[in-house]
């Protein structure tokens, strides 16, 4: 029990704090389902009770979901968000409907702290690494999503176990509970079976969400060199790539066709096809200053201790360059991508798109923390 108290630590005080805003948001008789989560919920709902993509008996007149839901090649209205994180809830909303979704977001929202502490201790001590993720939990706009279906949580749940299942090149700091093949970075059987289940959960939080195929070169950063390993890193990938292929190859006629390629716009003139790939019109300069500094969705104002950690990124880089050059991809190419999207503000509080960077910053908070706790006094 003892050795687990760090954990303990780093789960137990945003989970309050989550159990709380879930609380108050239900008091207050705010909808749990809002945005894109009746969608998800639709999707869930469909696979229950038909046994299907169809939206359309759970959807009674398409034309008020402009923009929501798109069209497969047979004409029906299908869900217009990859159907990953419907099919991952479906136990839960089974058994409680509404109130399972419920559940389930927070459970995979402490499971994320969880991973998170568990991928820290590689570059920080134990109570270093617990209290970076506790205050990443409190301190950020994760709070916000505690009242939600998100499937930001999950492809970040689903990113942060997959550089979790690598073997660490290096031992953990201060960490007496490694397991032994995290101490060695070789090609043997044990380290190549992770590296391929790594490579499924990347290839599952790319199918979550699409945008985060751009976060490959943080996985590989984090994969070592080994032909053996990266053969099976690549194959763990291909494996759910090639299966959301072939459901785009089902549904739109095309692998490299996507659901949001053939997005439902209503016009005066009748239906209009639209695909996401036309969304990004944002001038780049302009783009970087409202994800930084919008006071509702800025992370100036709703998680400023990400960008506290990532300025401590050359302490971890001490430690492990390789974790340092991965967290500082993740925040750069999230934040230039999103910078051009048009639709980048469609969030309740926070920017949901940069989830990924601001958890990955407890990386380089935890390095901070430790610093902090071992600096004597003057």
């Amino acid at each position: 029990m003892r050795r687990h108290r760090p954990t303990l630590l780093a789960v137990a005080l945003p989970v309050a704090l989550f159990l709380a805003v879930a609380a108050w948001n239900a008091a207050a008789g705010k909808p749990l389902l809002r945005g894109d989560c009746p969608y998800y919920y639709a999707t869930s709902l469909s696979l229950l009770q038909d046994g299907d993509l169809s939206l359309a008996g759970q959807i009674s007149n398409s034309s008020v979901h402009s923009g929501q839901i798109s069209l497969d090649r047979f004409g029906r209205p299908v869900p217009k968000h990859p159907p990953l994180l419907a099919l991952a809830a479906l136990p839960f909303v089974a058994a409680g409907g509404e109130t399972g979704v419920l559940v389930f977001n927070l459970l995979q929202l402490a499971l994320l702290l969880v991973v998170v502490e568990r991928l820290a201790r590689r570059f920080a001590s134990p109570w270093a690494a617990a209290a970076a993720v506790a205050l990443t939990g409190v301190a950020s706009f994760l709070p916000a999503y505690a009242w939600n279906f998100s499937p930001d949580v999950f492809a970040t749940l689903l990113l942060t176990a997959s550089l979790l299942a690598l073997p660490a090149a290096t031992a953990p700091a201060q960490d007496e509970e490694s397991e032994p093949g995290e101490r060695r970075g070789d090609g043997s059987p044990a380290v190549t079976w992770r590296h391929a289940a790594a490579g499924v959960l990347f290839g599952l939080a790319c199918v979550a969400k699409l945008a985060t195929v751009l976060l490959a070169p943080a996985v590989l950063l984090l994969a070592g060199r080994r032909l053996r390993s990266l053969a099976a890193l690549a194959a763990g990938v291909a494996l759910p790539l090639a299966l959301y292929g072939l459901l785009n190859l089902h549904l739109f006629g095309s692998p490299t066709v996507t659901s949001y390629d053939r997005i439902v716009h209503r016009e005066a003139d009748g239906v209009r096809l639209h695909s996401t790939r036309e969304d990004f019109h944002q001038p780049l300069g302009r783009g970087l200053a409202v994800q930084l500094l919008d006071q509702r969705r800025g992370l100036l104002w709703t998680a400023p201790l990400a960008l506290v950690a990532l300025a401590a990124l050359p302490l971890l880089a001490r430690r492990r360059p390789a974790a340092a050059l991965a967290v500082a991809w993740t925040a750069l190419v999230l934040l230039l991508f999103y910078a051009r999207y048009d639709w980048w503000w469609t969030s309740e509080y926070g920017n949901r798109f940069l989830m990924p960077a601001v958890v990955l910053a407890a990386l380089p908070l935890a390095a901070l923390a430790e610093r902090v706790a071992t600096t004597p006094p003057a």
